[in-house]
């Protein structure tokens, strides 16, 4: 950092005097352009109003951030807040604005500095870039920012995945510029969709919205949430760049014009180099990864657009490890995987009537996995290579007319598997354990003889290719109401050709605005979700082909109010009800223990004989940094329960007649008490008399350059913080059996009946942003878990009878910087 600080010296680049916004504001509904739209500086006398085709720009603005605010009659006014004017750079806007509801009363409503959902549910969040860079403990990953909300539940602080009111992994929807991406990160696993490292560039994305239930009928296949990621599009009139470093990795990104002006492109390049320095002290472990992002936007004519974004990701991990841990399942793993993203889109204007986007993707993932024992890279116990492809044609109309809004598009989705999959047979032992003695806390066995086999699971090899098909329709309307409501009803078809299974959702969304401050919601949503293709596909005799798709009913109630135009608050109430959950075959199957050992069946078949429900209230306030200060104060009470399904042999009486458990249990993710609050500060250093004149000295210019990396000044600086509670996620207790050298779950376990301890860590953030004539510099320092708490991620189950806890994340300081030319 020292260096850079002499390199900006030493090159001339000085504190830079004015920037410029440049913009266009496009009706939120048609997409087509607003003329005569006022955009102002806020505090400033500065402004400009749209021109012809919607676009307007504003020169000669002071450096720093500022807030926009842009209105026009008979659309809501909207505030952009915390954009960075630099001279380095102009900022290109896309403004869309939505027909105001109140429209012709005799209310005077100031801009709102908060984004209006398209699907008018009221706790779902927006979040711009801004508050992505300025978010603590989230690592600058755009999935953990999202977790600040009240309905959305974290499995582990390694991971980032989204688990929306009390459901369960891979529930979410992710939506990249229109592009369905199964899981965007780094090492995540088929069925799931987190991972511990976003793939995705977080200086590309405009915004995000997240939707944690009763969403739109445009949406389908996935049962709890939705991620709508926006990118923005590449300057259209100079050629920029981005440097940025950080433990995460190192990046370049790129973007300018094309065809003088008539195009933009954004291209960016990251790479993991964590294990160039930590392999040099012998360390082993390490992830290697990288990833490459490219957008590309052309106009063919004003009214349409192509639009092309192209994703990769590499990763490999080499994990060694000398004695069993129970509940990893693995003593060592050579682990590599890629996924490829791409797609073109045709964005086409209609004109007043509307807008529609027709786009083709293929997104290809592969995973490979090695597992071997004790470090013996012979001794090989799984193996795993498997493709997996979805091309996609999707199409999507948004029209408008008299009668009200309707929305119409569907999907033809080609879906190829390629599995390769190992396991060899696995037996366990009764062991002579008259030698082992148990402490109080521990069992200590001397690697007793094995004397007998009750349980032997048979080797599993699976290799398969095959092609499916995934259909989908929709249409949806949205109609005022009296000129104080909203009504949204839509219905969604859904077919899948290898479990030859058709579905009908439902969605219904009324809005009903109480004045010009308050805003009440209801709404429904029936929301299938097929059965994931490992489950699908990975089944020898092909029954798992007659699973049904798994189905939630959510219902949502909420209040929304606004006590300012930056400061909102909201209540809301959801139930939610699972059915059709795929269960293991065995669960309701089981065999008598003399009748081991077990069919393949047992391990590889699954039926819907599961059902979940789950019920909370969410408490929300945010105020948004519009002078110096922000906060964000979330809190949920949720109940998530499941089924027990399970057929148990109960009596002597009766033991070849198994009765059915039957017993509602907590989920795995019934987290009753969820509490996030979220707060900073922010000084505008370059506006003070007093900073101006300190940077003038030459003492000072020395400091800065030789102490930069402490120096608390800069022309903005921001201190944020994050603090964090639940009260603990149930487990199943394990009991250690000396003589089979394992932890078993009895068969007649009670289901999460334990939880491990309540969870908190406070996070801080300290951002500051240098403003050059030439050249930007933001650099940050972002620690987790400030105040080192110890909070239990699970227990590792040795085969010695030992039981030993596996931390979340400790203190971990996570530093970097971003260079803008």
């Amino acid at each position: 950092m020292r260096k850079i600080f002499l390199f900006l010296t030493l090159t001339g680049f000085v504190w830079g005097q004015t920037g410029k916004i440049n913009g266009i504001v496009r009706d939120g509904t048609t997409q087509q352009p607003l003329i005569g739209a006022n955009v102002l500086v806020v505090d400033t006398e500065l402004g400009d109003a749209t021109d012809e085709v919607g676009r307007f720009a504003i020169e000669d603005i002071p450096v720093g951030t500022h807030h926009l605010m842009v209105s026009i009659i008979g659309y809501e006014k909207r505030m952009y807040l915390n954009l960075p004017v630099t001279s380095a750079r102009p900022i290109d806007l896309v403004v869309e604005l939505k027909v105001d509801v109140l429209a012709g009363e005799e209310i005077e409503v100031t801009g709102k500095a908060f984004t209006r959902s398209s699907s008018s549910v009221v706790s779902t969040m927006h979040v711009d870039n801004a508050e992505i860079r300025s978010d603590p403990g989230g690592a600058y990953d755009i999935q953990r920012v999202v977790q600040s909300l009240p309905s959305v539940t974290t499995a582990t602080d390694q991971e980032n995945e989204i688990i929306a009111r009390g459901g369960m992994l891979g529930e979410n929807l992710f939506l990249l510029d229109d592009i369905e991406i199964p899981n965007p990160n780094h090492f995540g696993f088929e069925g799931a969709g987190g991972g511990p490292i976003n793939m995705i560039n977080p200086l590309f994305v405009r915004e995000i919205e997240f939707t944690p239930g009763a969403f739109s009928a445009c949406y389908g296949d996935k049962a709890s949430s939705v991620m709508d990621i926006r990118l923005r599009n590449g300057s259209r009139i100079g050629f920029e760049a981005d440097f940025d470093l950080s433990m995460a990795g190192a990046g370049i990104n790129l973007e300018g014009p094309i065809a003088g002006g008539q195009g933009s492109f954004m291209a960016s390049t990251s790479w993991s180099y964590l294990d160039m320095i930590v392999e040099s002290f012998g360390m082993t472990a390490v992830p290697h990864y990288n990833n490459h992002q490219l957008k590309i936007v052309y106009d063919l004519t004003p009214n349409n657009r192509l639009i092309f974004n192209g994703l990769m990701g590499f990763d490999n991990i080499r994990i060694k490890t000398e004695s069993e841990v129970v509940s990893r399942g693995a003593e060592s793993v050579d682990a590599d995987g890629s996924t490829y993203a791409a797609g073109l889109s045709l964005r086409t204007l209609a004109g007043k009537y509307g807008y529609g986007l027709t786009t083709f993707s293929r997104v290809n993932k592969w995973t490979y996995h090695w597992v071997y024992h004790y470090g013996n890279r012979d001794d090989v116990w799984f193996t795993r290579d498997d493709y997996i492809t979805e091309s996609t044609l999707k199409t999507n109309w948004v029209l408008q007319s008299s009668l009200g809004h309707f929305t119409i598009g569907g999907s033809v989705k080609r879906v190829e598997v390629d599995y390769n999959e190992w396991a060899r047979s696995d037996t366990t032992f009764l062991y002579d354990t008259s030698d082992s003695v148990w402490t109080g806390e521990e069992w200590l066995v001397d690697e007793p003889d094995p004397i007998d086999t009750i349980y032997i699971r048979p080797t599993f090899e699976f290799i398969t290719r095959e092609s499916e098909w995934k259909l989908a329709g929709y249409l949806q309307w949205k109609v005022k109401l009296l000129h104080r409501g909203q009504l949204t009803v839509g219905i969604r078809t859904d077919y899948f050709t290898a479990t030859e299974e058709l579905v009908f959702s439902p969605r219904l969304n009324l809005q009903f605005s109480l004045g010009p401050f308050t805003t009440a919601h209801l709404a429904y949503g029936k929301h299938y979700q097929y059965p994931g293709y490992y489950l699908v596909f990975r089944d020898p005799e092909g029954k798992n082909k007659n699973l049904k798709a798994k189905y939630t009913d959510q219902y949502v109630a909420g209040i929304e109010h606004f006590f300012d135009t930056d400061f909102r608050g909201s209540i809301e109430g959801f139930y939610k009800t699972y059915d059709n959950i795929p269960t293991h075959y065995y669960w309701t199957n089981p065999k008598p223990q003399e009748e081991y050992p077990v069919l393949l069946e047992h391990t590889t078949h699954w039926l819907n004989e599961g059902q979940g429900k789950s019920y909370g209230l969410e408490f929300f306030l945010q105020k948004k940094l519009t002078r110096n200060w922000h906060i964000l104060f979330s809190y949920a009470w949720s109940h998530a329960q499941a089924k027990d399904v399970r057929m148990l042999f109960t009596g002597s009486d009766s033991p070849h007649d198994p009765e059915q458990k039957g017993d509602w249990y907590d989920w795995d993710y019934d987290i009753r008490h969820q509490l996030t609050l979220v707060g900073g500060w922010k000084e505008k250093f370059h506006k003070r008399n007093w900073y101006r004149d300190l940077k003038q000295n030459l003492w000072y210019q020395i400091f800065s350059m030789v102490m930069g990396v402490i120096n608390p000044l800069a022309d903005e600086v921001e201190a944020n913080f994050r603090f964090g509670y639940n009260s603990g996620r149930p487990y199943t207790a394990r009991d250690y059996v000396p003589e089979h050298r394992d932890w078993d779950i009895p068969d007649d376990a009670d289901w999460n009946s334990l939880r491990f301890p309540e969870y908190h860590r406070l996070d801080f953030l300290y951002l500051r942003r240098y403003i050059f004539k030439n050249v930007n510099l933001v650099t940050y320092i972002d620690i987790m878990n400030i105040y080192d708490r110890n909070n239990i991620w699970d227990y590792a189950y040795s085969e010695e009878g030992t039981k030993s806890e596996v931390w979340q994340f400790k203190t971990m300081p996570v530093g970097g910087f971003t260079l803008e030319f």
